[in-house]
């Protein structure tokens, strides 16, 4: 008990709180000797890391920044192939990633992608700076794990509780830090044996940050008391929720159109970060926001020294342009902070415009920060921790019911797709928790006896038909059976494909798929459940000697589970 809950998160705790100044002094040493000396571009920095008097609203030589990011992205792809392909991308999803898989994290990537991170971002690449300290993190409870030989089970909590320090130092948040490492693996739950020793694990990484960069939040601004809980107030913060969704639709959608273009590339795996590099260069020589860490510019954005509408619409698209040529082309970095520079741009874009048209008088360093969190806790699908973060950003509890609002209406207006696609909806699609919900007692059990009649359509039916069957029985597909024969199956999204007067002409037989995924009576349930988890979908025809006789959905399983665990 000792050992799990005090002497391991310590340990995890200090080493990456160390990690992630090593980290920021080796971020600030690239981006000195590139982006400064070389492009002439000395960006601005948060309050809460300092003051600069001076700084370059354009890059004196921005000619130089494409070849200089591409550059960047090159030798951060040539070190990541050679010495740590798991380290390439999104450092968060790759440790989401190892925890659901079970994989080990060595401490030789989280020194490969603190090098190749900080190459990235310190040349200008648009990127963040907490998803790589949540893989050196991870990396580093994997092999603190490794080091006592614990279980699995007790390895998996340790990235939890790696990945969780990391974003409490480099956030200076330690009760956010805490509470993501439960969350950020799950779209609808928690790790929640992860929480204890991650609180003590992020109390001491940032302590040890803090120590050597100041406890002051990153961002420094007045909230007025009482001011954002007034009625127009709330409901406007409804409107900003709305509009922090659709922008993360659109941000998701377009990172991962141009992850899957590059990953079509027949070009070596080292080669495209610094393709990616070169046009994330060329967004930023058209919004400055878009160069490296642009937490700078939400500063003077707060503070008023920046109050042109069209830079902050032009730097939202910049953002999401320049992170997703940088990340979807394999360089390394993390979505976090690109996410919240494009919520606290929404933030302050939304607030400018009502009160430039409308007249409204918001204050619009309340609206960005509410923004920042808004927009990650839709892309993420992590709304507490998120919560949690705005109260340590301001350093008071003066935007938390504004932020309620907001972040849960972004949160479930915003889709299933998550920016960490290793993420999973539950604990019971994790394949790092079969065993917590006794896999081995549906190893028992045969599908015959769980299996139901099904609902099936003919492929003569029109697509309507099948469309009113889905609908009125709240069912994702049917099967489609032809004398008694399975010929295929007709999925919701096979028919929201076709237009509603097409529906009523077309036949089910016209856009059915007729490859479907089968089980048979005598197969476990265990079987089942595996074919399910591994393709991601909710039911199974069970088919006997060509002919359908049943159906086996995921939800009768988890009954099955919850009854023998």
């Amino acid at each position: 008990m000792l050992r799990r809950y005090i002497v391991l998160p310590v340990i995890i705790g200090l080493l990456s709180g160390l990690f992630a100044v090593l980290f920021v002094y080796a971020l600030d040493f690239i981006t000195q000797h590139v982006l400064e000396e070389i492009v002439g571009y000395f960006q601005p920095i948060p309050a809460g890391e300092g003051k600069r008097p001076n700084f370059t609203e354009y890059p004196e030589r921005a000619f130089l920044l494409p070849l200089v990011v591409a550059v960047g992205g090159l030798i951060s792809g040539l070190l990541t192939y050679y010495l740590s392909p798991e380290s390439a991308g999104v450092g968060t999803d790759a440790a989401i990633k190892a925890y659901h898989n079970s994989e080990k994290l060595s401490l030789k990537s989280s020194l490969v992608k603190l090098i190749t991170s900080a190459i990235t971002i310190g040349t200008g690449g648009t990127s963040g700076r907490e998803g790589p300290i949540a893989l050196i993190g991870a990396g580093i409870g994997s092999s603190v794990a490794g080091l006592f030989r614990l279980s699995p089970k007790d390895r998996r909590i340790a990235i939890a509780v790696g990945l969780g320090a990391g974003i409490a130092a480099i956030f200076k948040a330690p009760l956010a830090g805490a509470i993501i490492s439960a969350e950020v693996f799950f779209k609808k739950d928690f790790e929640i044996e992860a929480m204890i020793p991650s609180f003590i694990a992020s109390v001491v990484s940032y302590s040890v940050f803090g120590l050597v960069f100041g406890f002051q939040p990153i961002f420094e601004t007045e909230i007025p008391p009482m001011l954002n809980v007034q009625i127009p107030n709330l409901v406007a913060y409804v409107g900003l929720g709305v509009v922090c969704a659709l922008v993360v639709r659109f941000y998701v959608w377009l990172f991962f159109r141009i992850k899957e273009s590059f990953d079509n590339l027949r070009f070596p795996t080292y080669i495209k970060p610094a393709l990616g590099g070169f046009f994330a260069g060329l967004v930023g020589m058209a919004t400055p926001v878009a160069i490296g860490n642009g937490y700078g510019w939400l500063q003077l954005i707060m503070d008023g020294k920046e109050s042109s509408l069209a830079f902050v619409i032009l730097g939202i698209f910049g953002v999401i342009l320049g992170m997703s040529f940088t990340i979807g082309s394999g360089g390394s970095g993390g979505v976090f902070g690109p996410s919240v520079i494009i919520g606290g741009l929404v933030g302050a874009a939304y607030s400018m415009s009502l009160s430039e048209f409308y007249s409204f008088k918001f204050h619009v360093p309340s609206f960005m920060i509410v923004g920042m969190v808004s927009l990650f806790a839709g892309a993420a699908k992590a709304p507490l921790s998120t919560l949690i973060l705005i109260a340590e950003m301001t350093k008071g509890y003066e935007l938390l019911v504004p932020a309620m609002i907001s972040v849960f209406t972004a949160y479930f207006l915003s889709g299933k797709r998550s920016i960490f696609p290793s993420q999973v909806d539950t604990r019971l699609d994790s394949p790092a928790h079969r065993e917590d919900w006794g896999i081995l007692a549906l190893e028992r059990i045969k599908v015959r006896e769980v299996m139901k009649t099904p609902i099936t359509v003919a492929p003569s039916d029109s697509v309507q038909r099948a469309y009113e069957i889905i609908k009125s029985r709240l069912i994702g597909g049917l099967p489609v059976v032809k004398e008694g024969r399975l010929v295929g199956i007709i999925t919701k999204s096979d028919i929201m494909s076709v237009s509603p007067p097409e529906r009523q002409t077309l036949k089910v037989e016209d856009i059915m798929s007729e490859r479907v995924l089968t089980v048979n009576p005598d197969s476990t349930l265990a079987q089942a459940f595996e074919v399910m988890l591994s393709r991601g979908i909710g039911r199974l025809p069970v088919v006997e000697e060509n002919k359908l006789v049943g159906i086996v959905a995921r939800a009768d399983i988890g009954r099955i589970i919850r009854r023998v665990g």
